[in-house]
């Protein structure tokens, strides 16, 4: 056991001993602390970090779906937008095909008074080359006949 030498004040060596082995369960039992106190301290950080994990995850979901519905409304839009360009598109087109078959109609209409007043006038040409072919028919007819009578 240990013994202190009153003399001097010199700690035998069996009290050192016993000394040491106090300051090592000292500090022994300060790093058990620590330990815990590590272990507790990233048990919580842990926890945090999973939450702040879950709680992105959980904003990042929400944008996305939100991304997500914000694009469909476009392309809805979108499409409703060139349901009606083509609607316009179609009574263009009806326009157009109109607009040729009345032009093509006034151009077959001029050009028929055209042909039909180049016909009237070879008509009424043919009537008096007729007329007078039958005027000079007449006339020899009626020489002869006078030519009989006298």
């Amino acid at each position: 056991m240990a013994h202190i030498n009153s003399s001097n004040g010199i700690t035998e060596p069996n009290s050192s001993v016993s000394v040491l082995t106090e300051r090592i369960q000292n500090v022994s039992k300060r790093l058990d602390e620590q330990v815990i106190a590590s272990q507790t301290a990233i048990t919580v950080a842990l926890a945090t970090q999973e939450k702040a994990v879950s709680a992105a995850f959980l904003a990042s979901e929400k944008a996305l779906t939100a991304a997500l519905s914000a694009s469909e409304k476009a392309i809805q839009k979108s499409e409703a937008a060139q349901s009606e360009v083509n609607k316009v598109i179609a009574e263009l087109t009806k326009d157009v095909i109109s607009l040729r078959e009345s032009r093509s109609q006034g151009v077959g209409d001029k050009s028929a008074k055209v042909v039909d007043k180049e016909q009237s006038k070879y008509n009424t040409g043919l009537m008096v080359s007729i007329g007078f072919n039958v005027l000079t028919f007449l006339a020899m007819i009626g020489g002869v006949i006078a030519a009989i009578i006298k």
